[in-house]
Order: structure tokens, then sequence, then C-alpha cells
């Protein structure tokens, strides 16, 4: 993490924090789970989308990053696809490819996916981007309902209006 400033290694260390607790909490509301997965197994891409990330998070990640690529030139407003290829961008530190990712995933479906408020912050932030950064972290936490998210949430703004002035 060479070249990173104090505040942006903090913004990094507690976004790594709140990811950790994103990636427990449910991504579907409870009442749509059985309904979500059943739409899924219909749809041609909802299967070639869970295999796509299967093929990331295993052995074979380029195929699966390829196979995510087709999907979103098959259907351009598959919110799904856009968004695991900007959490993807952010793991292999592409920050920029990141943030048109979830720019994109805001535009087609921001309703079902409120954590791309976070994630447009933490990107934002990252990029030294941070009045859009607050601006995003701001919006998310009216959305979240986690108590210790929003609490994270709350001293990444503090950090990040601290270290503006």
């Amino acid at each position: 993490m060479m070249g990173l400033k104090k505040p942006q290694l903090l913004v990094l260390l507690a976004a790594l924090v709140v990811t950790v607790l994103l990636v427990m909490a449910p991504r579907t509301p409870s009442g749509k789970q059985d309904e979500a997965q059943a739409a899924m197994a219909m749809a041609p891409s909802g299967t070639k989308l869970t295999e796509a990330v299967a093929l990331v998070q295993g052995q074979d990640p380029m195929r699966g990053i390829k196979m995510l690529r087709e999907i979103v030139e098959q259907e351009p407003d598959n919110a799904e696809a856009h968004w695991h290829l900007g959490l993807f961008s952010i793991q292999s530190g592409q920050h920029e490819k990141a943030l048109e990712r979830f720019k994109k995933v805001r535009d087609l479906d921001e309703t079902g996916f409120p954590d791309v408020w976070f994630y447009l912050g933490r990107t934002y932030a990252t990029l030294d981007s941070t009045d859009q950064a607050i601006a995003c972290f701001t919006k998310y936490k009216t959305l979240s309902t986690d108590t210790a998210v929003t609490q994270v949430v709350d001293r990444f703004l503090l950090e990040l209006e601290t270290h503006k002035h």
C-alpha cells in the first residue's frame, strides 16, 4: 500500500470491515429469496451468472470474468452481472473499472442493490474523490438498517470530512 495517505488507508481498512459485514449479510430480502432463486433457475443468464461467479471465486477466474462479460454483452441491462464485475474489479485493484460498473448498477437497479452506494463511496474514496465519497456514504446510511454498518459508515464520513479540510 505504498503511496496511500493515512486517511485513504483508514477508509480502506474500514471498508474491509464493512465489506465483510456486507458479505455475511443476506443480499436478497428475506421474503423474496425463494422467488429470486426460482427466477434465477429459469433464466438462462442466471445459471450462467452463478457458474461465472463460482469460476471467478474458484480455480478459473479469467474464464468466469469472460463469462460475466459475455452476459453483459448479451444483456447490457443485467445489473447483477455488472455488480459482480464491479466487485471483482475492486478485488483486482481496478478501481476506475469498478466505479463504472457500480455506476451502471446504480443506474439500472439502485433499489435492488442498495449496497452499491457503499461501494461507490468506497471507490470514490480510494480515487481521492472525497466529495463524491461523502455523498455516496451519506446516501447509503439512509438505506442501511444494520446499525453496525451504519456506525462504520459514520466513521468513514467523519474521517473523510476531517481530512477534506
